[in-house]
């Protein structure tokens, strides 16, 4: 006869019955308390948002600075304490005008660096994104050009 199968099971059923109790109440004692015992598993989670942007000012091909804005905070990371995290995004972007018909690239850097591992501390953490629109792109219609694009949030734990 192979004990383990045995063992096992008896050891099953006293796991399963070893937080149960039990209390009685009689004619003499006419009440009592049993201890409840509550198990939750906790996971980590983060919450990723960000704002639009607006670049102030006026694009022109042959202004020598370009344009540049950084947006304070525009992109936040709200986590569980102890939720670690990677955050990825694009080094630049493209910008259309409304019907697709002209286009201006623009440079994105963030203060957070891409695929760094980041350990919450259970609050809001907040990043930076300056947009830069370089000199020189030409052929640009004198309209507003908008885009959009993604950043990425990995969960590592």
């Amino acid at each position: 006869m192979n004990a383990k199968p045995a063992l096992l099971s008896t050891l099953m059923i006293l796991l399963s019955t070893a937080h149960a109790a039990t209390g009685s109440v009689t004619p003499t004692a006419t009440s009592n308390s049993v201890p409840l015992q509550v198990t939750v598993v906790a996971g980590a989670g983060c919450t990723l948002s960000t704002t639009d942007i607006t670049v102030s000012g006026t694009y022109l091909a042959s202004d020598p600075n370009g344009l540049q804005q950084t947006a304070t905070n525009a992109v936040n990371v709200l986590c569980t304490n102890g939720a670690q995290y990677q955050l990825s995004g694009p080094g630049f972007m493209t910008l259309s005008n409304t019907g697709n018909t002209s286009s201006l690239y623009a440079n994105l850097t963030y203060t957070f660096t891409n695929g760094s591992t980041v350990t919450s501390n259970g609050g809001t953490d907040a990043y930076d994104l300056t947009v830069t629109v370089p000199t020189g792109q030409t052929g640009v219609l004198p309209q507003t050009h908008t885009g959009s694009t993604y950043i990425n949030i990995t969960l590592m734990n």
